[in-house]
């Protein structure tokens, strides 16, 4: 592993590689956040804190919102999964980042605060906690680097289409290793399995309308957002599958009833001031 600054927290909190060596984060720009995003930062990490520290799961499943996606029907953009850190016993996030708006990724384990050092539509978050068995089997595939890096792909697309290897996004990550502890009788060594298992499993993405003009526009102008992994005749209908937090959330309740999802609310202007 190796230790890195998160170039857009570069003056705040260390963020841990997983794996290779970039520099992650939602840009490459080396400022500060301002003292406004850090405090709400760090406040809607005290709030996920004593949310965690009230239910005491081996692991789960963190959510966060980035941009309003409300058009699309969707609140939460991004997850990744919590746990404590076996050392330090603080609780650590572990989570798929883009790097600096490129076709490129890494994992990442870090702080709270540093989860929600994007300056978010709003700082609310969410935790899926499964049952304590499948917390078990998680805790299993995310302490062995082998497990977790075999379901890992560098090679970023913010629209992944769920049933390719093409490419892979910070949710599509998180599905797989999922499907990879909720399976413990099947070997998910490669992610064509983890692929397969969630299709035999019945798992349905979100469907997002996005026209010719938006579909071409982003491929042309972010070089994080491609389509040629998804199939024709699902692209020229303008219907674009991808893996997103309502669809987790609803397939991990479907096999794992005992799931639960706690709203942890973003902190309150007056508390701020103090």
């Amino acid at each position: 592993m190796l230790r890195a600054l998160r170039t857009s927290l570069c003056s705040i909190a260390l963020g841990m590689a997983l794996h290779g060596t970039v520099f992650a984060g939602q840009t490459c720009e080396e400022i500060a956040p301002s003292p406004e995003s850090a405090r709400m930062a760090f406040s809607s990490a005290n709030e996920l804190l004593a949310a965690l520290d009230k239910e005491q799961p081996q692991v789960a499943l963190v959510a966060r919102v980035g941009q309003d996606l409300s058009k699309y029907g969707l609140r939460y953009s991004h997850v990744g999964f919590v746990r404590k850190d076996p050392v330090t016993g603080n609780w650590r996030t572990m989570h798929l980042l883009n790097a600096c708006g490129t076709a490129h990724s890494d994992l990442w384990q870090e702080g709270l605060a540093n989860f929600f050092l994007d300056s978010p539509f709003t700082y609310e978050s969410l935790l899926i906690i499964p049952s304590k068995e499948i917390q078990s089997s998680l805790m299993a595939k995310l302490s062995d680097r082998t497990q977790y890096l075999t379901l890992f792909s560098p090679n970023y697309n913010m629209l992944a289409y769920p049933f390719s290897t093409r490419y892979e996004n910070s949710n599509q990550w998180v599905l797989e290793v999922l499907a990879s502890a909720l399976s413990e009788k099947i070997k998910m060594d490669t992610r064509e399995k983890a692929q397969q298992w969630l299709k035999l499993m019945d798992y349905q993405p979100t469907t997002l309308k996005l026209g010719p003009a938006t579909r071409l526009g982003g491929r042309m102008f972010r070089a994080n957002i491609a389509f040629d992994d998804h199939p024709n005749e699902r692209r020229f209908a303008d219907k674009i599958d991808t893996v997103t937090v309502d669809s987790i959330a609803q397939f991990l309740q479907k096999t794992d009833p005992a799931t639960r999802l706690v709203i942890v609310p973003a902190p309150k202007l007056d508390s701020l001031v103090n």
